[in-house]
């Protein structure tokens, strides 16, 4: 009986020893040789350096990340949201000898699997949820709660109870960060009502520059959106609009444009790639960080934003990052059924992956 034991005791250890040997060779095949050797970091972006919007910021952060890390970097811009397309890109950098690259938009994680699959000893980062490769991760900002901050700023700042918010498509990006907003537009108006227009596009000028038209027309004094470049808001500050921008703020405004639910990639890429770097990348885990994290922030206010709204956001600030996150407590849809009791807490899965509902007075624009 003893041997007996004695041999399962070993068993299990052996089998242990493997699998702690295993997770130590996964790391370490991912660990870059020292840096005086020259790292390459190479990154995918749907549009240009200079947009002064979504791909500026990214490729400003992963730049200045890059610097710090004392690391080379590659770019491929302009890169559309086509398999070809991207899979051409990051042969390119492959062959450029990058040893970890950065797919920078959302419809690149459709291919991301075979492509991360193709490149075993490559890491891989992407802004998508869904990516099962092993040599691949998720990141992004959990900039939802910061939507919620802007949205208290937008309530209290509409006169006639109507908000516009400009966006590309309905996907789990775009409607939580629209859920985040219109239920902290109802912190600071009860009756707030958030009209959302579709564009079916992340940058289509004629198109946005319509929304903007068709809501104001609809009763909106206050507007957003989530695109990457910033022609909505343009427009509406010309036309008198409240606005409240999104992700990067580059442009010069009016005082109605009352704040800005910033992502500070800076911060992001800097956390991604010294992980990376320093051979602790875990791609069981993915990055979405907030704001105790420093990830995400608020733009500094407009002067026609009163002391009382401030306290609120501040208020509201402080519970998100020591209490209870936004999606947390009792929530209701905009067809009256309830997503949340007042115990719970929306899991991040379903957050970053599946949430396909919208929040109390949230109304699509047709």
């Amino acid at each position: 009986m003893k041997n007996k034991e004695s041999f399962v005791k070993g068993a299990f250890y052996i089998a242990a020893l493997l699998v702690v040997a295993g997770i130590i060779l996964l790391i370490w095949s991912f660990r870059p040789e020292a840096k005086k050797e020259g790292i390459s970091v190479g990154a995918v972006f749907i549009g240009a350096a200079d947009d002064n919007g979504w791909n500026q910021s990214h490729y400003e952060g992963i730049l200045a990340a890059c610097e710090r890390n004392s690391a080379g970097f590659h770019a491929r811009m302009n890169v559309p949201e086509e398999e070809e397309a991207v899979k051409e890109a990051v042969a390119a950098l492959a062959a450029e000898g990058c040893s970890c690259i950065f797919l920078t938009s959302y419809g690149y994680g459709a291919w991301l699997d075979t492509i991360a699959r193709a490149y075993p000893k490559i890491a891989f980062y992407c802004i998508s949820g869904e990516e099962e490769a092993e040599n691949s991760s998720t990141y992004f900002g959990r900039d939802y709660q910061v939507r919620y901050l802007s949205g208290i700023v937008a309530g209290a700042a509409t006169k006639s109870g109507i908000l516009g918010y400009v966006t590309a498509m309905p996907m789990p990006e775009t409607i939580r960060s629209i859920n985040a907003y219109a239920m902290g537009a109802r912190m600071s108006d009860p009756s707030a009502k958030l009209l959302v227009y579709y564009t079916g596009s992340w940058d289509d000028r004629e198109a946005e520059e319509q929304a903007v038209r068709e809501l104001k027309a609809a009763g909106a004094d206050v507007l957003t959106y989530h695109e990457d470049k910033t022609y909505s808001i343009d427009l509406a500050d010309e036309l008198g609009l409240y606005t409240t921008g999104y992700d990067y703020v580059s442009g010069e405004y009016s005082e109605r444009f009352l704040t800005a639910a910033l992502i500070n990639w800076d911060m992001m890429y800097d956390r991604v790639l010294s992980d990376f770097l320093s051979g602790r990348a875990n791609f069981e885990n993915d990055y979405w960080l907030g704001l105790p994290d420093g990830a995400v922030s608020l733009y500094p206010c407009s002067n026609l934003v009163t002391d009382e709204t401030k306290q609120l956001v501040e208020a509201e600030k402080q519970r998100i990052c020591t209490q209870r996150d936004v999606f947390s407590g009792e929530i209701r849809d905009n067809a009256g059924q309830e997503r949340c009791t007042a115990e719970e807490r929306i899991g991040d899965d379903e957050l970053f992956n599946h949430i396909d509902w919208y929040a109390e007075g949230v109304e699509i624009y047709e």
